[in-house]
């Protein structure tokens, strides 16, 4: 960002006055990131112009900054003045959503109801959307996981990848950052449930799972959204059964 063009981004700031003054500084920052008039790769102001224009010391400055970076909404370049701002990254509401649910913010009830209904929808979007080149990432994906079938916990952590699949083919971008961070939890929660069974009872589940898996495929493949659902709901209904997740 040019120097005027940094004195005018100095104009959008205003002072602030609380005890907390790195969050209000954040917030600023953060709301101007939001809303476009700081854009991805815009420079900010030095430290020592944001600590006049705040009137606020540059241990409080940095601490907004650091706040801004760990938030991921600017990145600090060693040497230079300023930060720059982020482009958009997914993984940080990824993050924050996985984070949430995990530490109990929401019911595990309510976890698996919005699940089943986004799942439902997404499958039912791949059927309709998926293009050959999907089809066969599927397909390809789905032989690997069976090739893993004796190894159980080998086969849950590759049971993200197909659900992620299946996202992707649904042409939707919320619905893919959603399947991870459901896959995250469905992850942490399987690996609990399975440290509890039998080896027999382990290969028993993540063959029953496969065999969902195989027919929400075939749903996808032949373009039946209707069917793609039924298998989706019979899968995650009968997956939550075995985890004592709803």
């Amino acid at each position: 960002m040019p120097k005027e063009e940094r004195a005018s981004a100095l104009s959008m700031f205003h002072p602030v006055e609380t005890k907390r003054a790195s969050e209000a500084i954040y917030e600023q920052i953060r709301e101007l990131i939001l809303c476009g008039d700081l854009k991805p790769d815009d420079r900010l102001p030095s430290e020592r112009s944001m600590m006049e224009t705040f009137h606020r010391s540059r241990p409080t400055v940095r601490e907004a900054l650091r706040m801004l970076e760990r938030s991921g909404y600017i990145r600090t370049i060693p040497g230079s003045s300023g930060a720059v701002v982020m482009h958009p990254n997914n993984k940080n509401l990824e993050n924050s959503l996985t984070d949430a649910l995990r530490i109990g913010m929401v019911s595990l009830d309510d976890i698996a109801e919005y699940r089943l209904a986004s799942e439902l929808a997404t499958a039912g979007w791949a059927a309709q959307r998926c293009t050959p080149e999907d089809i066969q990432a599927i397909e390809q994906y789905l032989a690997k996981m069976e090739a893993a079938i004796a190894n159980s916990e080998d086969f849950v952590d590759m049971d993200s990848g197909f659900h992620g699949l299946v996202a992707k083919a649904a042409k939707n971008d919320v619905s893919q950052i959603f399947s991870r961070v459901f896959s995250r939890l469905n992850r942490s929660f399987a690996k609990k449930k399975m440290a509890t069974m039998s080896e027999e009872e382990r290969n028993a589940m993540v063959r029953r799972v496969h065999s969902m898996h195989l027919a929400i495929f075939q749903a996808i493949r032949e373009h039946d959204a209707v069917q793609a659902q039924k298998a989706m709901e019979e899968h995650l209904k009968a997956f939550g059964s075995e985890l004592k997740y709803q």
